[in-house]
């Protein structure tokens, strides 16, 4: 299997970059302990909070962290702000790409990538459709960025794609959520569950008792017109073959 590090890493010590970088990128080490912690974006800007390496690695591969394998153990421990400017517009998908470069310029991230099968879940609409409607496009602001605040049993979403909502749902779940909506557009909404704790590896059920209230499962079919079908997914994970705690701003 061809191992390959990032592409940054390579370009530099070819002497040139032609990669998409931030003009601009700040990070602090956090105060702050486990806990709270996210990331928002807006066109041309990117901030992180709160967020360990491992954390920063499977946002930008838009990936869960438990598909981040490998590196030193403080890539768990240690907290990091990240507030970061492009030179001009960008979207999420930009701004990820220029998320990779940033840490394996300021972190030295090498890593490589493998293909595994896991047990994982297909994102669909319950009887082919949504209770909730897109957005419309707001001509004040053509270039809204998309944001999403979780907290345990809550999640905010402003102007989300259904393929970033796997995304969530993976992180939740720490298991991989492919998007079969064939849903088009950006999402607004406030989604709210009674938090579950996450299963055991080796368990086929993820609550060992039932809930209270709703499951973020029922949540789903009932606020958003959305199911989560048990699937086995062949996924990619990544593996941390170098990280170096981040050089002085």
């Amino acid at each position: 299997m061809v191992k390959w590090i990032t592409a940054t890493a390579v370009l530099a010590a070819a002497g040139f970059c032609q990669t998409p970088t931030f003009e601009a990128a700040s990070v602090k080490p956090s105060p702050e302990g486990p806990g709270h912690s996210g990331w928002h974006t807006r066109t041309g800007y990117l901030v992180l909070q709160n967020q360990n390496l491992r954390t920063m690695v499977a946002t930008a591969y838009r990936l869960t962290e438990d598909r981040v394998l490998g590196g030193p153990k403080w890539i768990d421990s240690d907290r990091y702000n990240v507030e970061a400017r492009a030179a001009g517009p960008a979207d999420d998908p930009e701004l990820l790409v220029m998320l990779q470069n940033m840490l394996a310029e300021r972190f030295q991230v090498k890593l490589h990538r493998e293909q595994k099968e896991l047990s994982g879940y297909l994102l669909a609409t319950v009887k082919g459709r949504l209770k909730i409607e897109p957005d419309p496009p707001d001509p004040n602001n053509p270039n809204a960025g998309s944001k999403s605040h979780g907290s345990r049993g809550r999640l905010e979403a402003q102007r989300i794609s259904m393929d970033k909502l796997t995304e969530i749902l993976s992180r939740q779940l720490g298991v991989p959520v492919v998007d079969k909506t064939d849903a088009k557009g950006v999402y607004t909404f406030t989604l709210e569950w009674t938090p579950e704790p996450r299963r055991p590896a080796a368990s086929d059920s993820l609550v060992a008792t039932e809930p209270a209230g709703p499951t973020l499962f029922d949540a789903l079919a009932q606020q958003l017109g959305l199911k989560l079908e048990s699937k086995k997914i062949r996924a990619e994970v990544i593996i941390l073959d170098q990280a170096q705690k981040p050089t002085e701003n």
